[in-house]
């Protein structure tokens, strides 16, 4: 339930920031590096917040956070400057990172045999509240910007409030010390080792091609059909929806009749020719069969890098791996919006969706010639 409010508040004001934005005359440049500020804080915040759980409790720690959050919403609401809206963003970023501390709290009150389990109900609850979030911060958007910042204000005040009353410590003081890791080298030697340095670069170049679009589709749409953020946020709300059919749904099936190589290679063009539809389509069907192509590759793509991955190191390896997949992650959600908004100004609205299809397009070539090589294009060129 914490995590869907976080993903909740988070959604209701993903599709606004743009026009927020624009009330203040930002540049499509300026709401990337608006839209990245977000990440690059929780990019930061996310390790110290698990650290400090470990230390105080995970309890506190989320407390914490989600008022941070909703101060963070404070902020929004009632920011009459564009560095106002900067410093909301950091605040929500930096106590954000709160995602890793509820997966250690699911860690703590799980057995290795059904932790799985209790990790995808927490991808389903970010799924749910990125699906209803758009949705109703675009309709609560008619009644000024400043609504959907103080409705979100108020849903991370009552779920701050539902935690201390209901949730329970799961770090005993008695255990403190047992709980903390010694302190070791990573062994960096996964960034040169293939194919997991093919699996990273992949869950960067994805992570970039999405939060790309989450930054720039809404001054796409407006330019090509006028939408506004009621539209943004029922197509972000069909994006979630697509989302959880895929995880819960697709996957399975996929997985079970071709395996995990053969989904993930088969997800990648499904994603390029999602991105690449959203930017030269200009018609509303169009947009809608695009943001049903790319959430269902992305959907696809994660888990499936993530489990091969792990197949491909030692037991001992197997954090700092993800660890790496994660950061991978976060960085090419920073990169992203400035990336794409760069690409936005200097050339044309279409031109960050096409530049990242291609990307995604090339990072699947060389990775059907890692997994596949006697069958691959590129193995036959370089041979």
């Amino acid at each position: 339930m914490i995590v869907f409010m976080d993903l909740f508040g988070f959604g209701l004001i993903l599709p606004l920031l743009p026009y927020i934005a624009k009330n203040f005359s930002a540049t499509p440049a300026t709401i990337g590096y608006l839209t990245a500020s977000y990440s690059f804080f929780q990019f930061i915040a996310g390790p110290i917040l698990g650290r400090l759980s470990d230390k105080y409790g995970r309890k506190k720690l989320l407390i914490i956070s989600q008022l941070g959050s909703a101060l963070g919403f404070v902020v929004l609401a009632f920011a009459n400057s564009l560095p106002l809206l900067f410093l909301s963003r950091i605040i929500d970023g930096t106590t954000g990172g709160n995602i890793s501390i509820a997966q250690a709290y699911i860690a703590d009150i799980t057995t290795k045999k059904n932790r799985a389990r209790g990790m995808g109900l927490l991808g389903a609850a970010f799924g749910l509240g990125f699906m209803f979030g758009p949705a109703i911060g675009g309709y609560l958007s008619q009644f000024g910007f400043a609504t959907p910042a103080i409705f979100a204000t108020s849903i991370a005040c009552l779920t701050s409030a539902a935690t201390a009353i209901f949730l329970k410590e799961t770090v005993k003081k008695s255990k403190l010390d047992s709980l903390i890791p010694a302190r070791t080298k990573p062994n960096l030697s996964v960034l040169t080792k293939a194919p997991l340095n093919y699996f990273i670069l992949t869950f960067f170049v994805i992570s970039l091609g999405f939060s790309g679009m989450q930054s720039t589709f809404a001054l796409l749409v407006e330019s090509k059909f006028n939408w506004g953020p009621r539209e943004v946020g029922y197509i972000f709300a069909l994006v979630g929806i697509i989302a959880i059919i895929s995880q819960i749904k697709i996957l399975p099936y996929t997985v079970k009749k071709w395996g995990e190589k053969k989904t993930l290679l088969g997800s990648l063009p499904v994603l390029a020719s999602g991105l690449a539809l959203m930017g030269i389509t200009r018609s509303i069907i169009g947009q809608v069969i695009a943001n049903t192509l790319l959430p269902l590759g992305n959907s696809l793509i994660n888990p499936t890098l993530t489990s091969l991955a792990s197949k491909n190191v030692d037991q001992d390896d197997y954090g700092t791996t993800l660890g790496f997949l994660q950061s991978a992650s976060s960085l090419g959600r920073i990169i992203g919006p400035i990336f794409a908004s760069q690409l936005f100004q200097i050339f044309s609205p279409s031109t960050p969706f096409i530049v990242s299809s291609i990307i995604i397009l090339i990072v699947f070539l060389f990775l059907r010639d890692i997994l596949s090589p006697k069958t691959s294009f590129l193995t036959r060129l370089f041979s």
